[in-house]
């Protein structure tokens, strides 16, 4: 005998408080996080059927979500849970919360609640499933996608995490596919074009460019998501896009990174010159932006400035003693301290 969505509704709900319940929260911490409330929904790929009725409990949580009070948020939806166990909205939004106070087990708890009561609930297991991608889960995340596609075929961020898991486990050729599906579900939205051409400039497969030009050509204003799109300029060899791209951006804000990535572009056209300019901007304009002061030494490696060479890798060090360049910064020290106390040849 199949349970009424109401009893089902009530399970969901009574473990999904019980697993966001108990002691303090963790701070929140970075990394992936669900779509905040007040983002444009995909409204091809809207739940078919009623929405639930807002309650008081279930405002209260929006505000305090909006605000950034997640904990307040968190018992707010809770409440909203309890008063209307069928309301998958609270039931959702409440593993929102959880997931923005790196509660994720609780938050995994509330979306597979929300999922039970409305399982063609497309947010609901795009959120589930993206936690499956971060935790490297990907056979869950794929079960999770592939399900909710099954329900919701028009979903692009379903398309997007398929994709994802399908690239991470290496499956190229159905991940391209899919992450093209999502692009069609939604053409509009500048990260699924941004995406695509990060796992292509991965492969070292041609095609990253037109994406590239279509997210940021979407984009239009956001900072952050343009300097990605430049850095992916780079990785994919369209170094005079790339170096176009740094030039806008650094006339609207100069920094450490954003000099340093444009020196790089500008490696790849063969400008030393104007590579070792940015660089020495680089580190002026922001003396901490660790990375700067690794090329940096690298170029003065090259023109036999040993001593400031090596100056420049200890720098990077000293800022960055568990950084990814770590390896290669301390062996390029120590060859340029040597080769700084050599002897000149007359």
């Amino acid at each position: 005998m199949r349970a009424s969505i109401q009893t089902l509704g009530a399970w969901a709900m009574t473990a999904a408080l019980a697993a966001c319940g108990g002691s303090n929260p963790p701070a929140e911490t970075g990394g992936t996080t669900p779509p905040s409330h007040d983002a444009p929904p995909d409204t091809a790929s809207l739940p078919s059927g009623p929405e639930p009725t807002p309650n008081a409990e279930l405002m209260a949580g929006i505000k305090a979500f909006d605000a950034g009070s997640y904990a307040d948020a968190r018992k707010s939806f809770e409440a909203a849970s309890k008063k209307a166990p069928s309301n998958y909205e609270a039931l959702f939004d409440l593993g929102q919360a959880c997931e923005k106070l790196d509660d994720k087990p609780a938050a995994e708890t509330a979306y597979k609640a929300a999922l039970a009561v409305k399982p063609d609930l497309d947010t609901a297991a795009a959120a589930l499933s993206s936690m499956y991608i971060d935790a490297g889960k990907l056979d869950d995340a794929l079960a999770v996608a592939k399900a909710a596609l099954a329900k919701r075929p028009g979903s692009a961020a379903l398309h997007e995490n398929l994709g994802v898991a399908l690239a991470t486990r290496g499956d190229r050729d159905p991940a391209i596919l899919e992450l093209d599906a999502a692009i069609k579900a939604q053409p509009g939205e500048p990260t699924y074009h941004l995406t695509l051409a990060q796992w292509l400039d991965a492969w070292h497969t041609r095609g990253a460019a037109p994406h590239l030009d279509a997210a940021r050509d979407l984009v239009k204003d956001d900072y952050g998501l343009l300097v990605s799109i430049g850095f992916e300029y780079r990785m994919a060899g369209e170094f005079d896009s790339c170096v176009k791209l740094f030039d806008r951006l650094i006339a609207k804000k100069d920094g450490g990174e954003v000099r340093t990535d444009r020196a790089l572009c500008k490696l790849g056209l063969k400008d030393e010159n104007g590579m070792r300019a940015d660089l020495e901007a680089a580190v002026a304009k922001e003396p901490t932006y660790a990375v700067a002061h690794y090329w940096l030494g690298g170029r003065l490696a090259t023109t036999k400035h040993y001593k400031e060479a090596a100056a420049e890798y200890a720098k990077y060090l000293e800022l960055a003693p568990t950084g990814s360049l770590v390896k290669a910064a301390t062996e390029k020290l120590k060859m340029t301290q040597e080769a700084a106390k050599a002897p000149k040849k007359k």
